[in-house]
Formats: C-alpha cells, sequence, structure tokens
C-alpha cells in the first residue's frame, strides 16, 4: 500500500501561511466538512483536536508536526498535509510540515506504521528538501512514492539514536545527565554501539550506601548523610564501569509491540534497549507505548 493512497489531494494545503499549528488543523478540518466526510460537526471535531493537543503534541525531527484526534464517527482514518511557505515557529520547535490525523474512537490500524513510514523518508534529506518546496500535485505524487508497511514493531515507536554513555564517563557526567535530562536509565556502549552495560540511577545511589551499613540490622539511628558525602567528594574519580551492571533486558527492533509489553509488564522494566544486529539502535519506554499506542 502507498501512503498517497490514502491522502486524497484536496487535503493537501501548499503556499498558504498560517499563524499556528491549531490555525493550520482548523483549515484542514473545514476541507474535510466541505468534502462531506466528517459525521461530527466541525467544532466538535476542532474541540477534540485542540483537547488532545493540550496533553502534548507530536513533533518529529527534521520539523514533522503530527497533530491527532479521535473521534466518533470517523471511518478509519482521514488525513491532510499542510506545507507552510516557510517554517512555523512553536513552543515545541519549528515546524515544517504537518500531517494531520483524524480517526475512529478506536483508533486506526494504519496510524502507528503511517507514523512510522512517514518519519523514515523524511529522514532522507534530498526526499524531505523536495517535500516541504513542492506544490500540492507534487506533494502528492512524492507521497504516493512511499510504501505503507502494514505491521507495527518495536522500531515503529522506539525513541531512536537514544542518548547513552560510554564506561570510561565519569559518575560527576552521569548525575548531572540523569538529572539535566529527566532520565534514569542509560545504556553504556562501545565505540560500536554495542551495548556492554546498563546504569541507572539506583546505581548511583548504592554507591553511597556501603556495604557495612546494609549488614546492619536497623539504620534507622543513621541521621546524617555522611557516606553520600563521600560519594560527592569523590563523584569526578569514580567511574561508570564501576558502578554499572551487565545488559539484564533488550529487544529486536523488529519485535512486535506485544513482546515489548510482555517483558516490561512481566520482568518489571521500565526501559528496553532495541538493537538490531547487536548494535543499539533505540530506547523503548513504558511511557513510549503509552504515548504512541494507548494514547496515540
Amino acid at each position: 500500500m502507498k501512503l498517497g493512497s490514502l491522502i486524497d489531494s484536496d487535503f493537501i494545503i501548499t503556499g498558504k501561511e498560517f499563524g499556528s499549528v491549531v490555525d493550520a488543523v482548523n483549515s484542514l478540518i473545514e476541507l474535510f466538512d466541505k468534502k462531506k466526510i466528517l459525521t461530527a460537526s466541525t467544532d466538535i471535531v476542532k474541540t477534540k483536536t485542540l483537547d488532545r493537543e493540550k496533553l502534548g503534541g507530536t513533533l518529529l525531527p527534521p520539523g514533522i508536526a503530527m497533530p491527532h484526534a479521535r473521534v466518533e464517527g470517523v471511518d478509519d482514518l482521514i488525513i491532510g498535509v499542510w506545507v507552510p511557505p516557510k517554517p512555523l515557529e512553536t513552543d515545541d520547535g519549528i515546524v515544517k510540515i504537518l500531517f494531520f490525523f483524524l480517526t475512529s474512537i478506536a483508533g486506526s490500524s494504519l496510524y502507528l506504521p503511517m507514523l512510522s513510514s512517514i518519519a523514515k523518508s523524511c529522514m532522507d534529506d534530498k526526499f524531505f528538501n523536495k517535500l516541504i518546496s513542492s506544490n500540492k500535485d507534487e506533494v502528492h505524487k512524492l507521497l504516493n512514492s512511499v510504501i505503507l508497511k502494514q505491521e507495527v514493531t518495536v522500531e515503529d515507536i522506539m525513541t531512536p539514536n537514544p542518548l547513552t554513555c560510554s564506561k570510561d564517563t565519569s559518575l560527576s557526567d552521569l548525575a548531572d545527565l540523569f538529572y539535566q535530562k529527566g532520565l534514569s536509565y542509560l545504556p553504556v556502549v562501545d565505540k560500536n554501539m554495542k551495548q556492554i552495560g546498563e546504569v541507572t540511577i539506583k546505581d548511583i545511589l548504592n554507591r553511597g550506601v556501603p556495604d557495612y551499613i546494609r549488614r546492619m540490622g536497623s539504620v534507622k539511628f543513621l541521621k546524617n548523610l555522611e557516606s553520600f558525602e563521600a560519594l560527592l567528594r569523590d563523584e569526578d574519580k569514580i567511574f561508570i564501569k564501576d558502578i554499572m551492571r551487565k545488559p539484564t533486558r533488550s529487544i529486536s527492533k523488529d519485535a512486535s509491540v506485544i513482546e515489548a509489553v510482555v517483558l516490561i509488564t512481566g520482568k518489571g522494566h521500565r526501559h528496553l534497549p532495541v538493537l538490531d544486529h547487536g548494535k543499539l539502535v533505540g530506547l523503548l519506554s513504558e511511557t513510549d507505548i503509552l504515548k504512541k499506542v494507548i494514547r496515540g
């Protein structure tokens, strides 16, 4: 199946400027309504879309906005495209092209494969630059060259090119990275992106609690943070290789989403390194599944 076959060329807007993503989406909704394909009123559709965007928009590199909403009565999937004459600056980042999706309340089996196909195609700079500089007919023709895969795999919902660390990263730099990026887990890789370990915030905390304290029957009497003071004093001298653990989990990029869910729920993992022939290519978290599948 080709991507262009799912997009009506009348629902592609090029050369027109809008002040916001919401304005562009509202204009596409009006086009849907003119074609008499909406079973709900435009006001309801606009409200549903705005409510969904308030939960957090989807903006993929290199500037692909993907607002979407689930509306009762929509027949599977309706898609609109807007190519701004110049990039639009938003709070989420710079928008160079927008794909708007309306699906039924139950969602569409094509939604995730479509997101994946669009993201992969737009990673090709030549394709993407041509797409954002074309007129309506040319955009539709380009989209019709994109083959839509039918199955949904881990690769479709993972975070590609995730942050990693090396065994020689200091504990100080690791703590800064966790703090600044809001992370709690990082894969440890070698120069070839092969995973050689993993490290979590818990591993840092463990370093601050000596073994002799763990052997005590009770630690209620310990009121100071002397052990952590020692950790902070030596954090530039402690390295990830001193605290990391051997890899305990991973999943193939070609694995099914259900397989990932079973691993996460059955083993208690919050993150899964994603591998391709032994090389780390992504990271899948329980939050990815929530955002892209449950609330996608």
